[in-house]
């Protein structure tokens, strides 16, 4: 139950994202690669999590109704009451290290070598409130901004259009609102645009004091059908195996490019960070289960506000690890496994305290 409450919870936004992009006309294979791309992802987190959950609320009940203390007359030690526990645990971290390492990089990827087979629909369904669209399919590298939509009616719009053999230059269309359609055979994007203002900028963002400005325009973004240009894989969209290949063959020939440095800090962290949040389901386990023992309360708010502490110190190490490896840090993927020792340490001291 806990499994299925957490995954639900953290899934609302991709649940929200799905259901916005039916309402604008995405196709279901294009909505169902989006959810299927996000969902091994949250399970990753959610199955560790519904871990400590239960083993705190389950022990924390058995405390409080004094069945640990009648198990322990009986003879029965705590480290045979949580055999049970911890072997379910190592499964589901044995499970987590497989999502971890291949079915979540490679469903991620799904997801994003989606969207360069998409038609005009779903373009058209891509472009929300508040966020630039940018495609190599469409238009020649342009990009489209618009504040709020309604349908196929758009509030201030902003389109970025690159000039030919202007080494960089391109022309700045703004207009107040627009409508948006599309032809019959999905290769053509029409975009009606009202009170457009159009100004022209240098490669170097230099602006032209000339400015262009006109009722009504009509826009068109054509649509490449016949190459789909396959995107690269970040970090996050590959495998553990191929991530550590490049950190084998980066060691092998060393580079001064600043760019591939960072990309094999990257590499690195997320390579540790798959392997800490699959072991976190043993280390939720080994602590959740003596502070559930502790705690001699009924009430289950109880257990879950210590879960959610408990989750949030052993994460915020990771998200910590992340931001150093940005920066290029040589001790980013030490940071994401120190929470995994402390648990384990402290842990042990619980247990060993307890029995």
């Amino acid at each position: 139950m806990s499994l299925v409450v957490l995954s639900f919870v953290m899934s609302v936004g991709l649940i929200f994202k799905a259901v916005s992009l039916i309402a604008r006309g995405a196709s279901m294979a294009i909505v169902f690669n989006f959810i299927w791309g996000g969902f091994p992802f949250t399970l990753s987190y959610s199955i560790p999590i519904s871990l400590l959950v239960c083993s705190l609320l389950v022990f924390g009940r058995l405390s409080s109704d004094s069945e640990i203390m009648a198990m322990r007359a009986c003879g029965v030690s705590l480290f045979n009451i949580m055999r049970m526990p911890i072997l379910i645990a190592i499964l589901l971290s044995i499970f987590c290290l497989y999502l971890n390492n291949n079915v979540s990089p490679e469903s991620s990827y799904s997801r994003k070598t989606s969207r360069s087979s998409i038609g005009v629909n779903e373009i058209s369904a891509m472009i929300e409130p508040g966020k630039t669209i940018k495609s190599d399919r469409f238009g020649n590298g342009h990009s489209i901004f618009v504040k709020e939509r309604n349908g196929k009616y758009l509030t201030d719009v902003r389109i970025i259009e690159p000039l030919e053999n202007g080494a960089g230059a391109y022309r700045e269309l703004t207009a107040k609102n627009a409508i948006m359609l599309s032809e019959k055979n999905n290769s053509v994007l029409h975009i009606d645009l009202f009170d457009v203002i159009i100004n022209t900028f240098s490669a170097q963002g230099t602006k032209d004091m000339t400015s262009i400005s006109a009722k009504n325009l009509p826009f068109e973004l054509s649509i490449n059908n016949d190459t789909i240009s396959i995107p690269t894989r970040r970090p996050k969209d590959k495998p553990s195996w191929q991530l550590l290949a490049d950190l084998k063959i980066s060691k092998l020939f060393p580079t001064k490019d600043l760019n591939i440095k960072r990309i094999m800090t990257r590499s690195k962290v997320e390579v540790y960070n798959r392997f800490v949040l699959a072991f976190s389901c043993i280390c939720f386990v080994l602590i959740g289960i003596p502070l559930g023992i502790k705690q001699h309360r009924k009430e289950s708010y109880v257990g879950l506000g210590l879960s959610l502490a408990v989750a949030g110190g052993f994460y915020l190490f990771a998200i910590l690890g992340e931001s150093l490896a940005k920066h290029q840090s040589p001790f980013a993927h030490i940071v994401v496994i120190i929470p995994l020792f402390v648990c384990i340490g402290l842990g042990a001291y619980l247990i060993k305290r307890g029995n």
